[in-house]
Parts: structure tokens; sequence; C-alpha cells
């Protein structure tokens, strides 16, 4: 049985993780939501602006602002007067995610297949060549984030750019789940590398219904994501221990 131990704040939060030139309150938000949605804060576990600020080395109210961004995205709990801590992962909230990425994503690959330029073309494959290089070297952290780029690159050339933020939001409970199942070692990096070079060549050749349908493969149906939760016994039995409320789960991977 795996097992991930909830860690204390201060194993975890230190001044390294903001850094660039966003505001102070972007980049304690970022940091956060990353750390959540790379499961290593995990759902239930305390958030007080006080212990968030000592070892960020900020003042409290950066972590009050990035708290209430991150209360409003679902990933964090506020209850006045008592306490703050990561919220639980939501199923519902998922399978809206897998849902809102299908519609969307389907409909921008289309759109990219008439809508892209060569250097659109050239980027997305020089993303699937460092994806590749990220692979061979099991660098998975490296090709999760590729992955994300990869998407990007769709939509920005279907030229909707605008909707990444909203696809962001959408899917933070199926990139938690995507988490959960790297720590058990759940990949199919080799299915999705085959299934991003169909999108890049329906992309390249201008075949907007071949480009839609191998998005559509590659996202899969709300069905298809259903059972994919429960096909594998080690990981819903892990799901069901880290998203349970006290007393805590307590895994070591």
């Amino acid at each position: 049985m795996v097992t991930i131990l909830e860690r204390p704040l201060t194993d975890i939060l230190h001044p390294g993780l903001l850094a660039g030139d966003e505001p102070l309150v972007a980049q304690v938000h970022k940091a956060l939501r990353e750390l959540i949605i790379e499961m290593v804060l995990l759902p239930w576990q305390t958030l007080s602006e006080k212990d968030v600020a000592a070892p960020l080395k900020v003042s409290k109210t950066p972590v009050r602002e990035a708290i209430i961004r991150l209360s409003e995205e679902g990933l964090v709990t506020v209850v006045p007067k008592s306490r703050t801590y990561v919220a639980p992962i939501n199923l519902d909230r998922f399978l809206e995610g897998c849902f809102v990425r299908l519609q969307l994503e389907s409909g921008a690959a289309k759109r990219a297949a008439t809508e892209r330029s060569l250097d659109d073309v050239c980027n997305l494959k020089a993303c699937l060549a460092c994806q590749e290089e990220a692979v061979a070297s099991q660098d998975y952290t490296a090709f999760r984030h590729l992955d994300e780029e990869f998407h990007s690159i769709i939509i920005e050339s279907a030229k909707l750019p605008g909707i990444i933020q909203l696809i962001d939001t959408a899917k933070v409970e199926i990139d938690r789940i995507r988490s959960l199942k790297q720590r058990l070692n759940i990949r199919a990096t080799d299915r999705v590398l085959a299934q991003h070079r169909s999108i890049t060549a329906a992309i390249a050749n201008k075949d907007p219904a071949e480009a839609e349908a191998a998005m559509r493969g590659h996202l899969g149906s709300i069905e298809t994501k259903v059972w994919e939760l429960g096909e594998n016994p080690e990981f819903w039995a892990l799901f069901e221990a880290i998203n349970r409320e006290r007393p805590r789960y307590r895994l070591s991977a």
C-alpha cells in the first residue's frame, strides 16, 4: 500500500519558491497553487496565514490575498473564525473540467488546423521533441509542463489565447488526480506521445476534421474518464484515503 504523509509547511515552503517580476500576491498564489496541484500540499492540510507567511519570509497580507484567489478556484476552503485548509478533490468538478476541456480543446484543434502558421507548426514539433526527450530521461515533471505547453500552443494557433486561463481554471481537479496517479507510477506517456503526434500531423496538414477527432480521442469522453478512475484498485484506495478527512491518511511513496 502506497502512503503519502502530510509534511509540515516548514519542510515545503521557502523563499526560493517566489521568483519573477510578478506582484508578490501573484507569486505566492502561483507557488501555493502549484504545490496543491502537485499534491505536495494535501487535502485537509491547514494553511494559516501566519504559518504560510513565515517560511516564505513575506507578510501575511499577500498570503491572505493569495488564499482568497485559491478559494475562488476551489482549491482552498476558508471557514471563517475556524481554519483554512486545502480543499479535498471534488469529483463533480473533475467531471466538469473534463467536459469543458473536451469541448473547448477539440474545437480549438479544429480551428488551429485552418488558422495555424508555419511558426505554429514548428513550435508544436519542437515541443513534441522536448516531450520525447523528457520521457527518455524519465523526467515526468518536465513532461507534464511540456504537455501543458503543447496544448497552449494549439490554442494560440487557433487564435484563441483568452481561453487558456479558462481551461487552466476548469481542469484543476484533473491535474490533481494526474499528480496522484504519478505517485503510483500510473502513466501513459507512450500513448500520449503517439496522440500528440497525430494531433500535430493533422494541424500541420490543415485537416480540421482529423485534428478535432485526434484531440477528442486524446482527451477521451467523460464516460471514459469515469471508468479510468476505478479501473486501478490501488489508485482508488489511495484517492479515497487521501481525500478523507480525519483521521489523516498515511501514505509513503
